[in-house]
């Protein structure tokens, strides 16, 4: 069954969040994917694991299909799909496709303290509670 932590933001701001979530899998020696749907945004992330800190080295990579699989502990993707074998997904922007998720063992979203923040922490516990039916 996939577990889902939902971490409260302090605002709506959440890269440097979604960074320090990846760094601490990685540093767990997990593989990692990171959901980004939004092709810009995607970009963005992929730099700033990049620049985030100076001395700091994430090794990953921007993923797409024509990629296959890859040995990378982390992927940035923007459709489904597990090309490292990722046991964590970590959600960067948009909710990601519901039955996708089900294919990891652990799932890290992030809430912003607004309506938003709280109509997404109210899906995932739907989410949940659906799926612990099952």
């Amino acid at each position: 069954m996939t577990r889902v932590i939902t971490h409260q933001l302090p605002s709506d701001k959440r890269a440097g969040f979604v960074v320090r979530e990846v760094v601490r899998l990685y540093n767990e020696k997990r593989r990692v994917a990171v959901w980004v749907a939004d092709a810009s945004r995607r970009q963005a992330l992929d730099e700033y694991l990049w620049t985030f800190e100076k001395l700091a080295f994430i090794p990953h990579v921007v993923w797409s299909e024509s990629m296959g699989t890859v040995d990378d502990p982390v992927v940035l993707l923007g459709e489904p799909a597990n090309p490292n074998g990722a046991e964590a997904l970590v959600v960067a922007d948009d909710l990601p496709p519901e039955l996708w998720v089900e294919s990891f063992d652990e799932v890290h979203d992030f809430c912003s303290p607004d309506d938003d923040g709280q109509k997404r922490a109210d899906w995932w516990r739907a989410w949940q509670a659906n799926h612990q039916k099952e």
